[in-house]
C-alpha cells in the first residue's frame, strides 16, 4: 500500500469522474465508478490494471473509460 498515493487532481475530481461513470448504472453498481475512476487516474502516472472477479466490469470500463485495463480473474 505504500505505493498508492492520492490522485494527482485530488479527491474532488475523482468523485466527480466516478459520478459521471456511474450515472447510467443503478445502486448495485455504484461502487464501480469509483474503482474505474481511480484506475483511470492512477494509469496516468504509472502502469495500472484493475483486477476483478466481476464479469460485467470490463464492459462498463470499456464503455466509460477505455484507457483502463481490466483483467478478469477466474473464480
Amino acid at each position: 500500500m505504500t505505493s498508492i498515493y492520492p490522485p494527482p487532481n485530488g479527491d474532488r475530481s475523482l468523485i466527480a469522474r466516478a459520478e459521471r461513470i456511474g450515472a447510467d448504472y443503478g445502486c448495485s453498481r455504484s461502487a464501480d465508478g469509483i474503482y474505474i475512476a481511480l484506475a483511470e487516474e492512477l494509469s496516468q502516472t504509472r502502469p495500472t490494471a484493475h483486477l476483478t472477479f466481476d464479469k460485467e466490469l470490463p464492459a462498463q470500463a470499456a464503455q466509460n473509460a477505455p484507457t483502463v485495463i481490466v483483467q478478469l480473474l477466474n473464480s
